[in-house]
């Protein structure tokens, strides 16, 4: 005959087994309904290489700070924001490359609030070859902190890189300003006084 004490413990047992299952269920559950749709992980760019070179970036914070660097009619890169100045052409030209170069982590379907789009961290707009003007809101970092929530041209969720957006990003606190050569050093002749 088995003891009142072996029946506890084999209901508790199979208590704990049965909560133990559905809990493992419901994180299934959880996990299906923020799993990307579209685009597989880790494929495809942000933009298309058919829209062409990017001919004008402009990228701004909460607090409203704004830098800009467009390409004037020569084809040089210029500073249009914070002010109007010279920029330097290789930070300007690597600042379009990483647009171009903006890799798509995975599409989400998450609300914007959970996500900080719908009070955006930066604002990002870009102009390209083609004509075509995007703008990409950048929310919160991703749990994993290897991208960020994203929305371009208010579509859906997608997780961007998180290098990719932090180069942007990194104008506002170092504007490509083109560097101004130093004059060289002369000397000035000392003059001795006589008694």
């Amino acid at each position: 005959m088995i003891r009142r004490n072996t029946w506890i413990v084999l209901v508790l047992l199979v208590v704990v087994i049965g909560a133990a299952y559905y809990l493992n269920n419901r994180k299934a559950q959880q996990a299906a309904s923020a799993t990307p749709t579209g685009t597989a992980a880790g494929s495809g760019k942000l933009f298309s290489s058919a829209l062409g070179e990017p001919t004008d970036i402009t990228v701004k914070d909460t607090t409203g700070k704004t830098v800009e660097v467009a390409r004037n009619a020569s084809g040089q890169w210029v500073l249009k924001a914070p002010t109007e100045a010279p920029a330097d052409q290789a930070a300007a030209e690597a600042a379009a490359t990483q647009v171009t170069s903006l890799q798509v982590i995975s599409t989400i379907q998450l609300d914007l609030s959970v996500v900080g789009l719908d009070k955006p961290t930066y604002t990002m707009s870009f102009a390209f070859n083609d004509n075509s003007k995007h703008t990409l809101t950048v929310g919160s970092i991703t749990p994993l902190q290897d991208g960020y929530y994203t929305s371009l041209d208010n579509g859906p969720v997608k997780v961007v890189d998180k290098a990719g957006v932090d180069a942007l990003v990194q104008l506002l606190t170092q504007p490509p300003y083109a560097t101004t050569p130093t004059p060289p050093i002369t000397e000035t002749p000392t003059i001795q006084a006589t008694d």
